[in-house]
């Protein structure tokens, strides 16, 4: 290798170290209420867009017509796999990211970074999935049918899963600061 052995480590992935972010404790809470704050946010977009699509009327030109096209449970699918993506990256423990620690208790059969790694992309795959499948509901249900008048419901629900994933990566950096509460003891 190019490298010299001091600042060659065979673990890392990249050749450059990426950077840490040092917040503070407030940094900290501050970064977990925004994060809930845009999820809470992108979920009143996806219950505001269901609402409308319940109360929906006909045109008042016709009455008698039915209104082409409602929210249903297709719908709902992406933005609740970009929940369970969103559940599932941000109660990963961090450090096993980055363990290498034979002793850890999570590794019983291989390394506890692997499976750790492993669990954060199935989260992450997850909510792209999640971003991917309303972008589909999106343009089939909505945009190819030619209902211009109610893409508000296929807008509100990509809007919904871009929130979940925004909030994800707000949470994630917050959280992966140090903590007020975490002591560093070295022997």
């Amino acid at each position: 290798m190019s490298l010299p052995h001091s600042a060659y480590d065979p673990r890392r992935v990249f050749r450059f170290n990426l950077p840490t972010f040092e917040i503070g404790p407030r940094t900290r809470s501050i970064g977990t209420y925004v994060s809930g704050g845009i999820f809470a946010l992108a979920y009143f977009l996806l219950f505001d867009a269901a609402t409308l699509s319940s109360h929906a009327k006909p045109p008042p030109d016709a009455p008698y017509d039915v209104v082409p096209v409602h929210m249903s449970f297709v719908d709902w699918i992406p933005a609740i796999i970009s929940t369970f993506g969103f559940i599932i990256t941000s109660i990963l423990d961090k450090s096993h990211l980055t363990s290498t620690f034979s002793s850890d208790p999570w590794a019983s059969e291989g390394s506890a970074a692997w499976r750790a790694r492993v669990v954060l992309f199935i989260g992450v795959a997850m909510m792209a999935g999640g971003l991917a499948g309303s972008l589909c509901v999106l343009i089939l249900k909505y945009i190819i049918p030619d209902f211009s008048g109610y893409l508000w419901y296929g807008g509100a629900n990509v809007a919904c899963n871009t929130g979940i994933m925004i909030s994800a990566m707000i949470l994630w950096i917050a959280q992966s600061g140090s903590d007020e509460y975490e002591y560093q003891l070295t022997v």
